[in-house]
């Protein structure tokens, strides 16, 4: 075990976990402020816990196949300028990010720009089995130039390994995306299973979310308030692939409310949608014009039993309780509001999500 003294005081300058011939495993490093970035390259059972990260942090690597497994990422905020993708699980299984906070600064090099250099906060990629719970991406910006994708994203390009699947968001949050909330399109695919769960999601003053190319999809409970584009888009080639989708908010301005090739059980569609409120299928059931009578708040609960790796019991239950107040405010604001003053940094992150969600 690693643990700081006095939290936040003690100062690691880049952390990098494994190497090409041994595979590290059972460390728990804890209270630490890391800065230049950290990478899980070779690991098993890590546990980073009240860890502030300046730089991006990379679970996982495409130049050895040993995998990155059972690694848990609680309480941990990572920040980053100069970077095209700030958070990374990569070709990495059965890992747990929870309560974590991503913010992008903006890249501005010119590996940022041009096609095939997206910009993204934080990704799921050619990985499966692995569980977002109450991550949030704040406030993220592009640089000039910059190639705009996401605050989420998740995608799999490659042929006949690392197949994408068994992935979850939960409890999640993006507010203000200069692109998507979240882009979702992988090629190949776990066969007999969910490809990805999204539940409890609030996407706020972004470009809504996207589902495209492969995979079966379970989306409840989402709130989808944007700016631009659509709230919610299921793309055609997903119309035969099983996936359900319950109970979604569809709030703000842009081309449509819900652009969705799977029928939607239940669905509030309330603003202003330049091509109208529904496109290909739409909602099915239980549709509505009005605002629920409900605040985005309210998606937004706890979930996982602290400390629980992917597949113990409790790991990606539901707590029933607000996901505020959020922990290590003080600390977090000292962190990574020392050379910024915008988003949450002129208030605390709870009091500006609270006043953002209204």
């Amino acid at each position: 075990m690693i643990r700081a003294q006095n939290p936040g005081r003690a100062i690691i300058n880049g952390l990098w976990i494994g190497r090409s011939t041994r595979k590290d495993s059972d460390i728990r490093i804890e209270g630490v402020r890391i800065e230049g970035g950290a990478t899980l390259y070779n690991t098993s059972r890590i546990t980073l816990k009240n860890v502030g990260v300046h730089g991006p942090l990379d679970v996982g690597t495409n130049d050895h196949s040993q995998g990155n497994t059972d690694n848990l990422i609680e309480d941990v905020w990572v920040w980053a300028s100069g970077q095209r993708v700030i958070a990374i699980n990569y070709r990495a299984d059965r890992n747990v990010w929870r309560r974590v906070i991503v913010r992008g600064d903006g890249c501005g090099k010119s590996g940022c720009s041009g096609s095939g250099n997206p910009n993204v906060g934080i990704t799921i990629y050619d990985s499966s089995g692995v569980s977002f719970q109450n991550v949030l991406v704040l406030d993220r910006i592009l640089a000039s130039g910059d190639s705009p994708y996401a605050d989420f994203a998740c995608a799999q390009h490659t042929s006949g390994q690392y197949l994408w699947g068994r992935n979850e968001w939960l409890g999640i949050m993006s507010i203000n995306a200069p692109d998507q909330s979240l882009y979702c399109e992988p090629d190949f695919v776990l066969s007999g299973v969910v490809s990805g769960t999204i539940r409890d999601a609030v996407f706020w003053n972004g470009g809504g979310l996207n589902l495209a190319r492969q995979g079966r999809f379970d989306v409840e409970r989402v709130w989808s308030r944007t700016r631009q584009g659509d709230a919610f888009r299921v793309a055609p080639e997903l119309a035969g692939s099983g996936s359900v989708l319950r109970n979604l908010v569809a709030t703000g301005s842009g081309r449509y409310g819900i652009n969705t090739a799977v029928g939607v059980s239940g669905a509030n569609v309330n603003g202003n949608w330049s091509q109208g409120a529904y496109n290909q299928t739409g909602c099915v059931s239980g549709c509505s014009t009005s605002l629920p009578g409900f605040s985005p708040l309210s998606y937004f609960v706890r979930y996982g039993v602290d400390g629980t790796r992917y597949g113990e019991t409790g790991y990606n239950a539901s707590q029933n309780v607000s996901a505020l107040p959020w922990p290590n405010e003080a600390r977090i604001k000292a962190e990574m509001c020392a050379t910024t003053s915008r988003g949450f940094c002129a208030t605390s992150i709870s009091e500006y999500i609270a006043s953002q969600l209204k």
